[in-house]
């Protein structure tokens, strides 16, 4: 009996514990864990909750505007309907009612204080050939600029602000239907309606300039 207990002691101590395959596992565990947080903050989209709360409290007001998100930015879409008379840059006066208290309050928010300002001018495909605006370009470069002026007016920093113009180069509704046909009547007019807007995209403010990798100098 020692014998048969003294030979059971031997392999209990020759046989290999099987209790840092626990540890390990409780590490693994914790390490996924830790990289399904990282993954979800790094794709987490940008917090445009205060412009939403503000138009869910104004929809009447602001039927006509679409907020949209991503992970940088928060888009804006103005229908140019609403801000321009056809084929001019200058604001409407009815349209400051609306603009002034949404980028008053958009300007509050503290998740905004930071952010960089792109205005985007868009129109639709109908050309222009005025001594004013030559082309398209020329009217949504002028379009997007006094945009961008009137945020100045309301305390937006000037280092913060750009315009970009794009013409009709980025429709956001195809001119042609399913099988390829161009639009007409109701539906074009419905798609260049659409298409003639100015954007105002809230960005996250890029990396400080010393953090760059320089390529080339």
């Amino acid at each position: 009996m020692i014998g048969a207990a003294q030979q059971s002691h031997q392999e209990q101590k020759e046989k290999p514990s099987e209790e840092w395959l626990v540890t390990f596992a409780d590490l693994m565990a914790l390490l996924f864990s830790f990289f399904v947080l990282l993954t979800t903050l790094s794709v987490a989209p940008k917090n445009c909750n205060g412009i939403a709360e503000y138009f869910e409290a104004n929809r009447e007001a602001y039927r006509n505007f679409e907020l949209r998100n991503s992970k940088l930015e928060c888009v804006i879409t103005l229908p140019s309907d609403f801000l321009f008379q056809t084929g001019q840059d200058q604001l409407q006066q009815a349209a400051f009612s609306r603009l002034r208290p949404l980028f008053a309050k958009i300007k509050d928010l503290r998740e905004h204080q930071r952010d960089l300002i792109i205005v985007e001018g868009h129109t639709d495909d109908v050309p222009i050939h005025s001594r004013r605006f030559p082309s398209n370009w020329e009217l949504s470069s002028a379009r997007a600029t006094n945009v961008a002026a009137f945020l100045r007016t309301l305390g937006y920093p000037e280092g913060r602000l750009s315009v970009t113009a794009f013409a009709s180069h980025r429709p956001r509704v195809d001119y042609v239907d399913r099988i390829g046909e161009q639009l007409r009547g109701a539906d074009l007019q419905a798609a260049r309606r659409a298409n003639r807007r100015v954007e105002i995209i809230l960005q996250n403010p890029p990396k400080k300039l010393e953090e760059y990798g320089i390529l080339f100098k």
